[in-house]
This record gives structure tokens, sequence and C-alpha cells, in this order.
């Protein structure tokens, strides 16, 4: 786990809940109901973690309103979605993993891999998709 500059270390559940939230809020943010569908919980175990993402800063919320993810929630968020294609693009393009289990593997794995391993899966991601060393 990572920690996030204070005490308080951000799990795989709470990037989970930001990559969700970052894919279904529009302009008018998203709702909680859109997010326990997405991951397929419960509306109540949404509405917990809602207000410790609050607590932490990550998300705003008004009581019965939509949520909203404030600037360090884009910026974890946009991290841990980047950490996922950079993942699934890696497992497809170079080791030749099947669509499907290249997105089960990466979720699992954007929670716990290193920042020098995903710089060092992006250069040779560039790599393979211009042509190695030929072009």
């Amino acid at each position: 786990m990572k920690n996030t500059g204070s005490n308080t270390k951000i799990t795989p559940s709470r990037e989970d809940y930001l990559k969700v939230l970052l894919e279904l809020t529009g302009e008018d943010g998203a709702r909680s109901v859109d997010v326990a569908d997405a991951l397929g919980i419960t509306k109540a175990s949404v509405s917990c973690m809602m207000n410790r993402l609050k607590e932490e800063g990550y998300i705003t919320k008004e009581k019965y309103g939509s949520v909203t993810l404030t600037d360090k929630g884009i910026r974890e968020a946009s991290d841990v979605r980047r950490r996922y294609y950079l993942l699934k693009a890696f497992l497809t393009q170079v080791l030749g993993v099947d669509a499907q289990t290249a997105s089960e593997d990466a979720c699992r794995i954007e929670h716990i891999i290193s920042s020098e391993s995903i710089a060092r899966m992006d250069a040779q991601l560039r790599h393979v998709q211009n042509g190695g060393p030929d072009k």
C-alpha cells in the first residue's frame, strides 16, 4: 500500500472506489447507487466508504447528493487508472496474455506494483510499440 503523505494509507479498496468514481463522474458527479452497481456491492457498503473518502479529502458529498472527486481524489484515481491501463497493455501487447485475463490480472496488480516497475513496464511497452531497436 502506498502512503499518501499523511498517516492514512490508500488501500486497494479505496483505490477501486476512486477509480470507479473517476469513470462514473459526470458534470453532476456520481451517484452512490451507481458505484454500488459498478463494484457489485451494497449501497450501505458504499455509504460507509464514501464517508471515509470524504473524511480523507478524496471526495465531496452532500447528504443524499451526488459524489464528486476532489483534486486529491482525481490525482489518486487517475494514477490507479493509468497503472491499470499500462498493466493491461503490457500483459496483452508484450506478453501476449488474452484481454480478459489481462484485465483481471491488471485489476489485482495495479494496487501493489511499485513506481519503479510501472516506469520500466511503460518504457518497455513504448519500445515494443515503436517497433524496437530497428525503428
